[in-house]
Formats: C-alpha cells, structure tokens, sequence
C-alpha cells in the first residue's frame, strides 16, 4: 500500500548539524484514498484481494460473472487492479433492475422436450417502491449453468442470469422493473426445454409503521456523532428514565485511542530505521526525539548519548570522514543505549545492510490529531438496558452497532431506537408493552477506538486500532493507516483458523481475523453479554451499507463452497417471517424496500465472512442472530434507475433518514420479540397430499408457524430424535415426501420457544 510513497520530511539530511537546533515532526500523511466501484470476477479473487490490503465498503451487487463492488483504493492499488482480474465497474452503482428483453432461445421442439431439464421456481417476489414495480424470481435448472433461463409475465419476458459464487452455481435470479399491472403468475422456460410456473407473492406489506402512529416522536438525532458523544449520550439517557434503564458495564474495556510515538528514518528500504516509543505517544513518547548525527570527522565511532528525551545518535565514519554505520548497527546501538525509552528495528524485516543518512532531531509523534476531549485511555464500552423488568424474566433483545468504525450511521440507528421507546414510554400503547414486556440491551459503538480514528485521523478506517503487527512486518509508522481487527472476523465458529474464507491472517488485511479466536477486548464483551444473560432470544448487528438483512450460514470454505450448518427450516422461516415484519416497518418511513435477494444467509446473499458474530450466537446460544447492512439503494422514478444508499458515511440529509427507517427496523425487532415472550401455544400442524399421475402422491407439511416437525412412518411414536422435515434445498420451501404405497405418518412439531403439539397421525392411501 506505501510502495513508492514519496513523504516530506522523511529524511532530512544532515552535515555536522548544531546541537541546539530544535526537533521537528515528521510530516507522514497517510495515502490517498478514494471509494471506486470494480468488477472483481468472483469470490476467490475478492478474498485474495483483501489478503493483499484491498478494501471492499460496501453496496456488493453479484453479476453472473462476479461481484460488483465499491473498494476503498489507493492509487498503487488501482494500478494493481489487473493482477486480480478485476477492473473499474462500467455500470453505474447498484443498478440491478433489468430491463425486460427477447428471450434467449426458442422454445424447442417435441422431440428436444425429452430430454428436457427440471425448473425449479423458488422466490417469486413482487414490490412496489416510489410507484415502480418490480419482481424478483429465484429459479434452478438441474442442468445448472448449462440452462439459459426465461421469465414470462402477462405482458414482459426477461432473460434470467445464472448465480455462480466460489465456482458453485447456486440458482438462477433476476430482478425486472413491470411497467404493467401486478401479474397473478409466472412462467420460466428453459432453452433445454423445462418450464415451471408459479404464483406471485407480495414481498413486504402495508403496516401501521411506528412512524405512522399518532403522537409518535422520532427523529431524535440532527448529526454525526463521535463514540464518546454517542456515550455521553446513553449515559444520559439513563440519567433521564432511571425506572426503566440501567448501565452495563461490560467487563473488558478496548486498548484505547493511543498508539506508540514513531519515526522512520532513511529512504532506501534496506538503510531504513523505524523508531518506537515505548510509551504512548500521549504519556511521553511523543516528546522523544531522534537525531542521526554525522559527526563531521574521519574515523569517528558509532555511539549514542541520552539527555533526557533528546536521543543522539553519532555515526560512524571511515578514514574519509563518510557515515559508514548501517541500519542494522544503528538498530543495536539504539536499543543497547536508549532501551528505557525506544525500541528500534529495520524497516519491515530487512537484513538493514543499508549505510544510514544523516537525519536532523525528529520528535517521534503518535499521528493522533483528536482534540483533549476525547480520551486516550482503554475505552469503557457500556450497554443500556431498557425495560421495566430487567431481572430475565422477560425475553431479551441484544442490538450492536459500529462494529466497523467508518459506518457512522450505525450507532444512530441504536441511539435513535433507545431514544423512541423512552421518549414514547407515556404516549404511545405499543412502547409502553415492549418495556412491560422486553428486556432489551443496546451497545450503540462497539469499536470506540476505531470510530474515534475515523472522526479524526482516517475517513476510511473499518477496524480497531490495536497494531498486531510484528517489527519484522508492517509495524512502522507508515503502515498506521493499515492496523486494527476486524471484529466481526473475530468469533469462534466458522473461523479462519478453521479453514473458511472472507476472514485474512495479514495484520493489515482489513478483513484481519486477530491472532486468534476471541482475542479482541470488544468480541470478547460480547460473548460475556451471551453468557450472563441467558434470556437473551434475539441479536441484531448493524452495519452499513449495502441495504441486505441476512442471518445464517455466514461463511463457507471456498473450495467446493462448504457453508456452516444451515439453520432447519423451522429457523429459515421464522427467519424470513421476521425480515418481512422488520423491512415493512422500515419501508414506511420512505418507501425504502430492502430487495428479497438480499435478504437470507449472508454467504448466499453477500459473501463469506468467516468468524462473524452472528453465527457464534446462534450456534453456541441458539440466539436468532440477524445481520444488517443499511443503507441500500432507492429507486430513483426520475432516471429510471436505483441510486446509490450514498456508502458507509452519506450526506447528512441521506444519513438522516437511513437512522430513522432502519431504527424503525429495530423497534419491529422487539415487538417481535414481545410476541414470542406472550406465545403460549404450540404450532399446529397439517398434512398436505397431493396425488400424481403416475399413482403415486406428494406429502408435504405446513405447520400454522415455524416449527420443526418430527415424523415417522414405521409405526413408532414420534419424538424430538425422529426423523426432521427439512427444506427442500437452500432458500426453498419444505420437501416434497413421495409416497409410492400406503403409509401411516405419525409426527409431533416443536416450535421456536420449544412448544410442542400434540402427537397427530394420518394415514396417505396409494390406490
């Protein structure tokens, strides 16, 4: 990333210089940055364009030959895009509607049609946003790619592109604008002579949205606020409605907003010499200075002298009176010498054979620029909790935010959500049951220290702070902008370290995973959070942007593309049961629609994060955990196209209303969890028989809410360890049982609180 970076003040040469000449801080501004949106030609190239420092923020579109992308890109690593295969995205951002066209192939003839591939119509999505609308189908041919695939409707036909991620291919899909009525059905044809045909369904519905009911207040936020503003904030909300909250400390505080004091010395890597303080910069390392005397004289010795924070270095010359001390010795000297208050080392694991320059006093600087307001100890991270009983009793909803230190709205969004339930508590029925009846905690920044980096020092930064990097690597000053943990790579399942992708081991990777599992003070808060309150149900983390909301599976093993376990189809649907309440209580602020093939696990919908939270909670806690990237795209009725959610830090007048619709969201979240907590029946089950042509006939179940349901067909009572109706196959319904010959199904279904039916028993006659 600083290949080739020309910095002032990097070595200012010296002949002989005047002891009294007063130190002076390196000017070291870090590289130009620039958001670009690229084509990057499939998920392998991407995870190895972020092992090498590239940085993805946001707005991911999957086109049928890879992913389109805003990167966060350096002018080298532009010029570098080639080595990828990737280039500048020709389209503009996040433009997925199609627009309808002739179809592929022609239908073909009878004696084709024998050999012809089974369609499978999954998702059959219609929407309307801005007074567009839209369908959005999900479709498999089980000849996979090798199928070119068409979609008609009562009055358009569209070609549907294959999806292929990792190499795998996954299903068709495609998202068109109908400039027509909203047709009942849809036909989709294969080139190789399939068809299926399906009925519509409506994706989001009418709601009386918070927003919409009367005397409601929202909108509590009128700018960005910086991490210890936003807990300022908290805390005085607290201070405001001590009945109903109380402040959690959480037990492990970050590493604070501090770095080391630093100065590299030397242009040619192999003479370079960096320089660390042994203190932080705020606690005195930034008054050392460094000088790199030329002694002026033949056949001096290298020697060091300390006078107070004032370090000299004398370099040696020969009998010429030319510096002849190299890197490597000057390295030793320091740190032999002025040990109590430097560490020295050569420039990123170099032998540091290189002869050294002459360099006038430098004052080592922690490159900080935040005002004295904002503190550089360890960070106290805190939740509020919200509720009237907060004793366990109640289901308990966990909401985090900023995990990613760029995505300024998203601590908004949890401030703005604990703001509503405690500014409606007196005037608002529908508050004042959610208090009765959720326990809530909300942690607004859960990465204080890289927030307040972005606020002061570096728009782009996405991790914490803390500097892994070893002195043999990219532990110099240069490299500042390159250091931190992403903490949602941090957890203990579906890591790195077990195999799967979208998580890096590079330091300064910005999808770096830590040294190990659970090694950072803010993913280890969260855990403890899991462990003590065990009544926690539901988790939410809100990140930006991009517009999905997905759950699990969240990673997978690129090669063969083997995903974490997926969730059984009673946890799918109440997943996508919840993600249509949540995105219909958020549309009504604006008419913001969050698309259906954004929503699901997000190693279908986004790509691999290995290490997320979210399937740590899941998995170890069985926490419904939710992932959520606002921000997406609004249509734009004017050009005809959707326009950009303006990336992780819009304009204020977008940000503005992206915290109120998507807090929206969240508000939805605890109702839902208020229903679950006053659920006191368990599901009702069916069964569905549907005979065939053949004789034989189709079963399928359809519980009255998501359950798991357990059956037998031998005669044996049924119990949890029986046999599970699952999905048909990934973002499908259940499966279609076919039964060739008189059988007696028994089966009982247990539903997301654990409630179990009745055993039932129905006999499926084969005639």
């Amino acid at each position: 990333m600083t290949a080739g970076l020309t910095v002032a003040g990097l070595s200012a040469q010296a002949s002989d210089p005047s002891p009294d000449v007063a130190p002076v801080r390196q000017e070291l501004p870090l590289p130009d940055e620039r958001v670009i949106r690229v084509h990057v030609p499939g998920s392998e190239a991407l995870y190895a364009m972020e092992d090498a420092g590239y940085d993805f923020t946001g707005d991911y579109e999957r086109v049928p030959d890879g992913v389109v992308v805003d990167a966060l890109l350096t002018a080298d690593q532009l010029a570098g895009l080639d080595a990828f295969g990737a280039t500048v995205a020709a389209q503009s951002p996040a433009t997925t509607a199609v627009t309808p066209s002739a179809p592929r192939a022609a239908a073909p003839s009878a004696e084709a049609a024998v050999d012809a591939d089974t369609v499978t119509v999954g998702r059959v999505d219609w929407f309307t946003t801005k007074g567009q609308g839209f369908l959005s189908v999900e479709v498999k041919s089980d000849a996979l790619d090798a199928a070119a695939l068409t979609l008609s409707w009562d009055g358009g036909t569209v070609a549907i592109p294959a999806y292929i991620d990792s190499g795998e291919y996954l299903y068709h899909r495609v998202l068109t604008r109908v400039d027509g009525p909203r047709p009942d059905q849809i036909t989709v044809t294969s080139s190789l002579g399939g068809s299926s045909t399906a009925p519509v369904t409506d994706w989001l519905h009418e709601t009386a949205a918070d927003v919409d009911r009367p005397g409601y207040e929202y909108g509590f936020i009128d700018g960005y606020l910086n991490p210890t503003q936003v807990y300022e904030r908290l805390e005085q909300l607290h201070a405001e409605h001590p009945d109903v909250t109380e402040i959690v400390e959480l037990p492990n505080r970050t590493n604070g907003y501090r770095r080391l004091a630093q100065a590299l010395f030397g242009t040619a890597n192999d003479s370079r010499v960096g320089v660390d303080s042994l203190a932080w910069g705020h606690e005195g390392g930034n008054d050392i200075s460094v000088e790199l005397r030329d002694p002026g004289v033949a056949s001096s010795a290298l020697d060091v002298s300390v006078d107070g924070d004032a370090i000299t270095v004398h370099l040696r010359t020969d009998a010429a009176g030319a510096v002849t001390s190299t890197a490597a010795e000057v390295v030793a000297a320091l740190n032999a010498e002025a040990g109590a208050l430097v560490k020295a080392y050569p420039y990123r694991g170099n032998a540091g054979a290189g002869i050294v320059a002459p360099a006038a006093p430098t004052l080592l600087s922690d490159h900080l620029a935040a005002p004295p307001e904002i503190s550089r100890d360890p960070f106290p991270i805190r939740a509020l909790r919200i509720g009237t009983h907060r004793d366990g009793s109640r289901p308990g909803v966990l909401i985090i935010a900023q995990d990613h230190a760029r995505e300024r709205v998203t601590p908004l969004v949890a401030l703005e959500a604990a703001e509503r339930l405690l500014a409606n508590r007196d005037n608002d029925p529908t508050t004042r049951r959610i208090l009765e009846n959720v326990d809530i905690l909300i942690v607004p920044s859960n990465n204080p220290d890289g927030g307040h980096y972005n606020f002061f020092d570096r728009i782009g930064q996405r991790r914490t702070m803390t500097n892994h990097c070893p002195l043999t690597g990219s532990a110099d000053v240069l490299a500042r902008g390159n250091w931190g943990v992403d903490l949602n790579r941090n957890y203990r399942v579906g890591s790195a370290l077990d195999g799967y992708d979208g998580a890096s081991f590079s330091c300064t990777s910005d999808t770096y995973m830590g040294p190990d599992k659970l090694s950072e003070p803010e993913a280890q808060n969260i855990v403890w959070l899991a462990d003590t309150f065990d009544n926690l149900k539901f988790f939410m983390t809100v990140h930006s942007s991009g517009g999905q909301l997905f759950w699990q599976p969240g990673a997978y093993i690129a090669e063969g593309r083997i995903t974490t376990p997926r969730p059984p189809l009673r946890d799918e649907t109440y997943y996508w049961e919840m993600a249509e309440e949540i995105l219909s209580n958020v549309k009504g602020l604006r008419d913001t629609v969050v698309q259906p093939g954004n929503v699901g696990g997000s190693s279908d919908v986004l790509y691999s994060s290995a290490g997320n939270v979210r399937e740590d909670l899941y998995f170890n806690y069985g926490i419904y955990a939710f992932g959520w990237e606002i921000g997406g795209v609004q249509w734009n009725p004017e050009t005809g196209e959707f326009d950009s959610g303006g990336g992780f830090i819009p304009e204020w007048p977008e940000a503005d209303l992206q915290y109120q619709e998507y807090a929206s969201g969240v508000i939805e979240m605890f109702e839902i969890a208020m229903a679950y907590g006053q659920d006191r029946y368990p599901a009702t089950t069916r069964l569905v028989q549907e005979r065939q042509p053949d004789g034989t006939v189709h079963v399928t179940f359809e519980p009255s809410e998501p359950a798991s349901i357990h059956y037998t067909t031998d005669g044996s009572t049924p119990t949890t360890e029986s046999p599970v109706y699952e999905a048909a196959a990934m973002r499908e319904p259940g499966e279609v049982i076919e039964v060739s010959e008189t059988t007696t199904f028994r089966w009982i279904s247990v539903d997301v609180k654990g409630q179990v039916e009745s055993h039932k028993r129905f006999t499926v006659r084969v005639r």
